[in-house]
């Protein structure tokens, strides 16, 4: 795994959070990719009222993440993003930790990582995606 992994692991889970004290799934992606990677994605948090309800969030998803996510590549690399279906719905994200591990976070239990060969993600993620650096900042988004 990658060694700022640890970083993040136990930040809870708040809808709409974007920084340590609390993160949802798209924050929690933000601010690794912004502190690890100086990759600046849109804020969004102020896009929606419950990151947990997947027919608020399904518009969010539609209409922001092909915009940032980028190209879609058959195996992961360092700052990759997968996209995942739950009920068969694109509403959750998370970023590629390295040695087969993803770090997501969940609602009861906060930020984790694991590893995505387990049963609870069989044909959850969608795709991996590589974040355009140079396309991809709240600028360029937010002027689109």
């Amino acid at each position: 795994m990658y060694k700022w992994v640890n970083n993040y692991i136990g930040i809870p889970f708040v809808s709409g959070g974007r920084d340590k004290t609390g993160c949802d799934c798209y924050g929690l992606v933000r601010l690794i990719l912004q502190n690890e990677y100086n990759i600046e994605l849109p804020f969004l948090s102020g896009d929606y009222t419950n990151a947990l309800n997947i027919a608020e969030t399904k518009k969010l998803f539609s209409d922001y993440i092909p915009i940032f996510c980028g190209n879609k590549v058959s195996t992961p690399t360092e700052s990759s993003v997968a996209l995942m279906r739950f009920r068969g719905t694109l509403c959750h994200v998370g970023v590629w930790a390295g040695d087969n591990y993803i770090i997501h976070t969940r609602h009861k239990t906060g930020s984790v990582c694991e590893r995505i060969d387990r049963f609870s993600f069989a044909g959850f993620i969608e795709g991996w995606y590589e974040i355009d650096k140079n396309y991809c900042t709240v600028k360029s988004v937010l002027n689109r």
